[in-house]
């Protein structure tokens, strides 16, 4: 769901900036108060996670692939104000120092892969949890739901951003079903997925889940951190053998012969070392950094909003 530069015109892409930057505003200044140390670490870990888990592409078809996008879990366990700015902070990182995703569409990016994708998710676990209750079965399955829903809706946004600024004349009938039916196999992973992690969270600690205590709870976070550093971990050597078939949008773009042009590389592109022949070193290598950039730039992010 990474838009490059080429796909949707300048006036769109401006006006996505704007809608997601106000959003975001509204967001960062709501979770002021929530900002303690323990959520911090939580949430770079968090970022870090969902980093690492958007670099492993699963096949959902022939030439085709999908990777998750992480709203939804992100809103489950930090809950809609920080699981915002954490999906935000990994679509920025991955725009600027990786080239995944294009300067000018990342207003566009962050709109689509977190701002759509956390509210969704959000709507849906909580509305989940009102019909079904809030035992640990209700949680699992509603992650399931609103994992894939929360991918549906953010291909429905590229369609809608599309249908308003697309540079190639495709029929909107046309794009909209080529969309929806692939992001529905992706949106599959990615229920599977959201569930798998929600339901390894809630066996372990599951206080430390905001959708199961609609609150960030004050107990010590220190135990979870092994976990996720061990998740990180496997999931990190797991990346070079990612799918290398075209994601979602990118094979509905082939299809229909979308302009693409390469955006501005500022470090990385592609998530690979340049000049490093070993393609799993490469890779893991720049897996790592971005582990460590995410978590960075979350830690002194949220560090300098508590001090506001």
């Amino acid at each position: 769901m990474h838009v490059p530069d080429g796909f949707i015109n300048a006036q769109v892409s401006i006006g996505s900036g704007i809608v997601s930057f106000a959003t975001l505003w509204a967001y960062v200044r709501n979770a002021k108060n929530l900002v303690a140390d323990k959520l911090i670490a939580l949430t770079g870990m968090m970022s870090a996670l969902i980093f690492v888990l958007q670099m492993i592409n699963f096949p959902i078809a022939a030439g085709t692939s999908g990777h998750l996008l992480g709203g939804a879990l992100a809103v489950i366990v930090l809950g809609p104000h920080l699981g915002i700015i954490c999906i935000s902070i990994v679509v920025v990182i991955q725009s600027l120092l990786f080239a995944d995703g294009g300067l000018s569409a990342l207003g566009i990016n962050v709109f689509n892969m977190a701002i759509v994708t956390s509210l969704v998710g959000w709507l849906v676990i909580t509305s989940w949890k009102k019909l079904f209750g809030e035992a640990n079965v209700s949680i699992i399955s509603g992650s399931i739901v609103a994992g894939l829903l929360s991918v549906i809706f953010s291909s429905i946004a590229f369609v809608f951003e599309y249908a308003l600024g697309g540079t190639v004349a495709v029929p909107l009938s046309s794009v909209l079903l080529a969309m929806l039916s692939t992001h529905l196999l992706i949106g599959l992973g990615e229920g599977v997925i959201t569930a798998l992690i929600v339901s390894l969270l809630l066996r372990v600690r599951s206080d430390l889940v905001y959708v199961k205590t609609n609150e960030h709870v004050s107990n010590n976070t220190s135990s979870i951190y092994g976990l996720f550093i061990l998740l990180l971990l496997c999931f990190t050597l797991i990346t070079p053998y990612a799918s290398s078939s075209p994601d979602g949008l990118e094979s509905v773009a082939e299809n229909f012969g979308f302009l693409e042009t390469d955006g501005l590389v500022l470090f990385l592109n592609d998530y690979g070392i340049s000049g490093l022949n070993n393609s799993f070193l490469s890779t893991v290598i720049s897996a790592v950094l971005g582990i460590v950039v995410v978590v960075g730039v979350s830690n002194v992010f949220l560090k300098l909003q508590k001090r506001t």
